[in-house]
């Protein structure tokens, strides 16, 4: 297995303050937005399972995913937009 990249630049989302039924948008617009080598951080309340298999189905190819958790009730997620490999 190959180590994942390290970002470039990493913006901070925290949806724990934000309406339910916005967070997974908000999260692919924030993704949409970032250039090749640069990662989001999501910082969530719950597991983020559900996003993993909506970037699954949308973007099989297009992101990287490393899921980490430091509390029981606090998640932290590197979503990365990949740097293609073009010479």
């Amino acid at each position: 297995m190959s180590a994942l990249p390290t970002p470039a630049a990493v913006i901070v989302v925290d949806i724990g303050t934000v309406d339910p039924t916005e967070r997974h948008s908000m999260v692919f617009d924030t993704f949409a937005r970032l250039s090749p080598g640069q990662a989001l951080e999501l910082v969530s309340d719950h597991n983020p399972e559900p996003l993993l298999e909506e970037f699954a189905a949308e973007l099989p190819d297009g992101f990287w995913w490393q899921c980490g958790k430091g509390r029981p009730d606090l998640w932290r997620v590197l979503i990365g937009k990949p740097v293609s490999e073009v010479d």
